[in-house]
């Protein structure tokens, strides 16, 4: 259960757990369905210590997530948001069970994307890490397919390089002021298509990257968080938990530049 030697009260963590509300697990405790260290409880206010006691629910041992950490290949047409409108949430693609409340707190979106973006999309109740991946001054890198309106010959592919380079100065856009971008890597696939990493996640930075050359951005996709790339088995709209090896990939310090 991990080095966390924080004490829960038993209702929350069972509720915490996906095992139902507060009223829902206060009936599994008088049932006598819950032990704590072999020792059936029938009291539900009693606090556990998370690092040492061993909590049996039904006969299955509980697995205590103090944060959880997903990785989701998002389709085009759903919004990063918990509150539905006139569109459907990437919350409306996962299970009642995964996207509750952990003892960390509410699950949350790492780097929002737009409504038509697809790709890489973390969702965590790791608000700290939220916070160090998608701050502009930890520059994080993003890794994103491109597709533009307009094909370029070489000589324009190296002016796009090297203007991306450089960093692009963006015009206002929205609620957003000009900005001038930090340096970035341009890698082309063809005559319209390319990967471009990004350092900050401003405001509609890659579609305002290339409006300011000039441009238009046609299909976007994320494909890379850090060192995190999309699982390319999961299909759009599904979500995975991520592996403890993809999850020093995406916390990695030294990919931090």
């Amino acid at each position: 259960m991990g080095k966390n030697n924080e004490q829960v009260r038993l209702d929350r963590l069972l509720a915490n757990s996906g095992y139902g509300s507060r009223s829902d697990v206060r009936s599994l405790v008088r049932s006598r369905l819950v032990t704590v260290n072999g020792v059936p409880v029938e009291r539900f206010d009693i606090h556990i210590n998370i690092a040492e006691d061993k909590v049996v629910v039904d006969g299955r041992p509980l697995k205590v997530s103090v944060h959880v950490y997903y990785m989701m290949n998002k389709p085009s047409g759903y919004v990063c948001s918990s509150k539905g409108g006139a569109h459907p949430t990437v919350f409306d693609l996962m299970e009642d069970a995964d996207r509750g409340k952990r003892l960390g707190g509410e699950l949350g979106i790492v780097g929002r994307l737009d409504l038509d973006t697809e790709g890489l999309l973390i969702l965590t109740t790791d608000g700290n890490l939220n916070h160090r991946l998608t701050s502009p001054k930890h520059h994080v890198p993003r890794t994103y397919f491109v597709q533009l309106e307009n094909a370029l010959s070489e000589a324009e592919q190296k002016q796009y390089s090297e203007a991306v380079a450089a960093g692009v100065e963006m015009p206002p856009e929205d609620h957003e002021p000009g900005a001038v971008c930090r340096g970035g890597e341009l890698e082309w696939e063809g005559k319209d298509t390319c990967r471009l990493t990004i350092y900050e996640g401003l405001y509609h930075e890659v579609k305002r990257i290339f409006a300011a050359l000039g441009n238009r951005v046609i299909f976007l996709k994320r494909i890379r968080m850090n060192r995190l790339t999309l699982d390319p088995a999961l299909a759009p709209g599904e979500y995975r938990e991520l592996s403890e090896q993809e999850l020093s990939a995406l916390t990695l310090t030294n990919a931090i530049l």
